[in-house]
């Protein structure tokens, strides 16, 4: 259509509107009332690909376009027809066969008295809009965890992704237009509403955990993120993205209830070890302490031989109770390694020594070589250090039967201390190598007849070495001997050996008045034959009567059982202590003497106020040793 042609057909809107069409980056068109193009702009003609515009001019509109859209299109005619503005989105190809979505309005154009007559067709090419909302909305719908989307002027959704249907069992059309309260109980959907105003205040992500939502009617928890959209005018849209731990919030449950009753067990095994190892050790201080004082007396050879035995099975005893108590804390993580100062070579020296006299009475020799750069001051667990090495040496002896052990200590490649015992006893083969540093494990079970034992002390030795930082390993073969050795990483510094100091009886510069608290009466008998002769003894059966009998006496010491009938010996500890504060009095030396002996009691022992925490069973030795040690920092105590 010429330009002429077509200011002619639009007459009777003038030139002004003419321009303005023109100039319109849409595709205008102008329709007589029965549909037909009177005329389109320019820029029209160029969106749908048409160079004839001529050959299109007079055309019915509703043929251009594909069949299943021209339903819209008859209606939109229609309705504007009867002076309404209508509008219709649809698809619609290009003369070149380009797929374009097009947005189109239809507007009544009237005369000066109001008739319709004639139709004015505005397109818009939407097609990278919708191509972009469309690939929006599939990934957003192909989102594996719930997305709902509301407006923050009135709460109610307009978005809500497949993941999000799934999860409320609701179509999305049963949920746009909706708020909270149409879907969910009262309770839950006054809580989602305070929750937007927090999101809205705070202006950034929100994050809730295991919130709990009714969902089909079952209670499920989501870790929810929230967040406030804005435009100008303030909040514009609230959006929630959601994952539902309702699975794995069981499963941590079950995990914790898990861990709970294996720390109970736990709980349980170490008060059963508490308790047995007070049972235990009670009856096996009277028998060692009496063992000890019988010991000391003029006896007949056979009497002597009995006593002899007992103390030989008594040490055997306290050994095995010795070793399930540190294997038990080892397994509960409870032992702690404690660094200090010694003197490597007399430590190794005195292990030795020790083996060397149960290896004595079997014509088997005990030898010692250590570098000269090893004779000084080293840092470490010397206790620990020790029982591993004792346990090392008197195994070498106990599996020996005639020839050596030698016990070396050296520097290897990496500056690490090497200690060794090598034996020339029956040895074994590598078969049985995997199996020794097992539990109650020994190289066959014909060795646990022939020689005894309970197969602790390697497993425990292993275990000790781990903590120290090394590795506890062997070789051996039948017939021709063992090694058992480890590696530590342990400095040495130089120094000239210390001197041995002989032990000396216990002194005291005056008699002692001691306040005795046990409820066994072997007990109680034990420690007064111990102290006869150095101290007057008040006994008394229990916490309570310790403490009344402390706040009417005056005494130089106190022994303190812990296990005890009406008040525990921690309890009675306490009360002393306050009643001295009250007094303004000087601090009474206190030995918890007892056969709890984990590190958690000794602890507690420190914790009430106790000076000292010696564990059953014991001998006159240590007792009185101890005992020398209190009342000595006592009066140094008061002269200061």
């Amino acid at each position: 259509m010429s330009e002429h042609g077509s200011e002619a057909g639009l007459e009777h809107v003038g030139a002004y509107f003419l321009g303005v069409v023109e100039a319109s980056q849409d595709c205008i068109r102008v329709l007589s009332l029965d549909g037909h193009i009177e005329y389109m702009n320019r820029r029209g003609q160029a969106l749908f690909g048409i160079t004839d515009y001529e050959g299109h001019r007079g055309k019915i509109w509703g043929e251009l376009w594909p069949a299943e859209t021209r339903h819209m299109l008859h209606r939109a005619v229609r309705d504007a027809r009867a002076g309404k503005v209508a509008s219709f989105r649809a698809i619609c190809p290009t003369l070149g066969g380009v797929r374009k979505c097009w947005d189109t309005v239809v507007t009544p154009v009237r005369d000066g008295d109001g008739q319709v007559i004639r139709l004015l067709a505005t397109s818009r090419d939407v097609t990278a809009e919708v191509e972009t909302r469309s690939f929006c909305d599939t990934i957003i719908d192909l989102l594996p965890n719930p997305l709902l989307v509301k407006s923050a002027a009135d709460g109610r959704y307009v978005l809500v992704n497949r993941a999000a249907e799934d999860m409320l069992g609701v179509a999305a059309e049963d949920i746009l237009g909706k708020s909270a309260f149409d879907l969910f109980p009262q309770s839950e959907a006054e809580l989602f509403t305070a929750e937007d105003k927090a999101v809205i205040a705070a202006g950034s992500v929100c994050i809730s955990e295991e919130e709990p939502i009714s969902v089909d009617g079952e209670l499920r928890y989501f870790t929810t993120k929230k967040l406030a959209t804005y435009d100008d005018d303030g909040p514009r849209h609230l959006v929630a993205m959601g994952e539902d731990v309702t699975n794995r919030r069981a499963a941590a449950q079950s995990l914790q209830a898990a861990l709970e009753e294996a720390q109970q067990a736990s709980r349980a095994k170490s008060a059963f070890l508490a308790n047995m190892s007070h049972e235990i050790r009670t009856p096996l201080n009277g028998i060692v302490a009496g063992a000890d004082m019988l010991s000391r007396q003029p006896l007949s050879p056979k009497m002597a031989e009995l006593v002899e035995i007992i103390r030989s099975s008594s040490g055997s005893l306290q050994t095995l109770l010795t070793d399930i108590l540190d294997l038990a804390r080892i397994e509960a993580g409870a032992v702690r390694l404690e660094y200090t100062p010694f003197h490597l070579g007399d430590l190794i020296r005195s292990v030795a020594a020790l083996g060397r006299l149960k290896a004595d009475e079997k014509g088997v020799s005990v030898t010692v070589q250590i570098a000269p750069e090893l004779e000084g001051e080293a840092q470490g667990d010397p206790t620990r250090l020790r029982q591993v090495i004792t346990n090392l040496v008197s195994n070498a002896v106990k599996f020996t039967d005639a020839g050596k052990v030698v016990v070396t200590a050296g520097l290897v490649a990496d500056g690490a201390v090497r200690i060794a015992v090598r034996d020339s006893g029956i040895g074994f083969d590598d078969s049985d190598k995997s199996r020794i540093f097992g539990r109650f494990q020994q190289a066959d079970t014909s060795i646990t007849r022939r020689f005894g034992g309970a197969g602790l002390g390697l497993a425990i030795s292993g275990q000790l070495v781990e903590l120290m930082g090394g590795a506890l390993d062997c070789a051996s073969k039948p017939g021709e001997g063992a090694q058992f050795w480890f590696d530590l990483p342990m400095p040495v510094r130089p120094a000239q050996a210390a001197a041995a100091v002989e032990a000396q009886e216990a002194e005291f510069d005056r008699p002692l008045r001691i306040l005795l608290a046990d409820d066994h009466p072997i007990n109680r008998k034990v420690v007064e034959l111990m102290l006869a002769g150095v101290a007057e003894i008040c006994s008394v059966e229990n916490g309570a009567e310790a403490v009344q009998a402390f706040q009417d006496g005056q005494f130089d010491a106190v022994l303190m059982d812990m296990q005890m009938p009406v008040m525990d010996g921690l309890s009675a500890v306490r009360a002393i202590r306050r009643h001295e504060l009250g007094l303004g009095a000087a601090r009474t030396p206190v030995i918890m003497l007892t056969a709890n002996a984990l590190p958690e009691h000794v602890a507690a022992s420190a914790e009430c106020g106790a000076d000292r925490h010696l564990d059953k069973p014991i001998n006159a030795e240590k007792l009185l040793s101890v005992l020398e040690e209190v009342l000595d920092q006592a009066d140094e105590a008061v002269a200061a």
